[in-house]
């Protein structure tokens, strides 16, 4: 019988004692992520194929748009898997995004209709260093005075699409010459989204770097975007993942947001990532 286990914060909990071969594991994690937003399953011993065919079960899969990846694909028996690593061969780095601070981002939020579910399966960390930390993007706009919950009600949001959360540019965007927010490309998004599936209203952000609420001055958007920011990665509204070999992490990217810790000459880390599609956010 599985076991969910919150860990204590405002958001993440373990779930024991499951068996990610049964049909009715699904049905597990999801009540788990629908209360406590991101789970976690240690010590998953499964292969990339089995990975993805757990993964399906929460919904479409779609692999990173073509205009983010360095390469087609990073495992060829498992093409919707990408490779987040800092490992090299022959000089060549297997995947994506390196050993450097990932500042906070949800995933896909720069696409028309972004990603819902995101699966993180750990085949090597080092032995410190590039923890994951998650926000509770409910809360934080539950948090927020009723006078600022008025003024974004209706505002929506751009989520620039060119560049990484590092603020570097994509492979598909390498020309780019621009940094001004207002220029950068990107789909609007509103900044107060309703959960498809708990009716909850959570704020919706994406990226900061490139970010521009249009209709406001660049200075008015760039302040009220700094304090939705700030509230969101605040204390007490945060949990961190230390990673070990074998740890699953499964988030919510409707109610979340994440970040990654730099943990440059810490050693070798390689993730396998999976997404579901989710919907248009309203």
């Amino acid at each position: 019988m599985s076991k969910i286990i919150p860990t204590g914060a405002v958001l993440g909990a373990d779930i024991t004692e499951i068996d990610l071969h049964s049909r009715d594991a699904s049905d597990t994690v999801l009540a788990a992520l629908h209360h406590h937003l991101v789970v976690r399953i240690r010590g998953a011993d499964i292969d990339d194929l089995a990975f993805t065919r757990f993964a399906s079960r929460f919904g479409q899969l779609e692999g990173s748009p073509a205009f983010s990846r360095s390469r087609p694909n990073y495992i060829p028996d498992a093409p919707l898997i990408t490779v987040v690593s800092n490992v090299k061969e022959n000089g060549v780095p297997i995947g994506e995004h390196g050993d450097g601070e990932l500042n906070w981002h949800t995933d896909l939020g720069f696409m028309e209709t972004p990603s819902g579910y995101t699966f993180l399966l750990a085949r090597q960390v080092p032995p410190t260093g590039g923890d994951t930390r998650f926000c509770n993007m409910y809360n934080a706009y539950e948090q927020l005075d009723a006078s600022t919950k008025q003024a974004i009600a209706t505002l929506r949001i751009k989520h620039q699409k060119s560049h990484t959360a590092q603020g570097i540019p994509r492979p598909g965007f390498k020309d780019i010459s621009t940094i001004d927010p207002r220029e950068l490309p990107g789909p609007l998004h509103p900044i107060v989204r309703t959960h498809p599936h708990t009716g909850r209203q959570a704020l919706y952000l994406g990226r900061r770097f490139g970010a521009y609420i249009p209709g406001l001055s660049l200075e008015d958007s760039e302040r009220l975007l700094d304090g939705l920011w700030a509230r969101c990665g605040g204390e007490g509204n945060t949990w961190a993942q230390k990673w070990q070999v074998g740890d699953m992490i499964i988030w919510d990217n409707r109610a979340t947001m994440h970040r990654r810790e730099q943990f440059v000459g810490a050693g070798l880390r390689r993730m396998h990532r999976l997404t579901t599609l989710g919907e248009k956010p309203t």
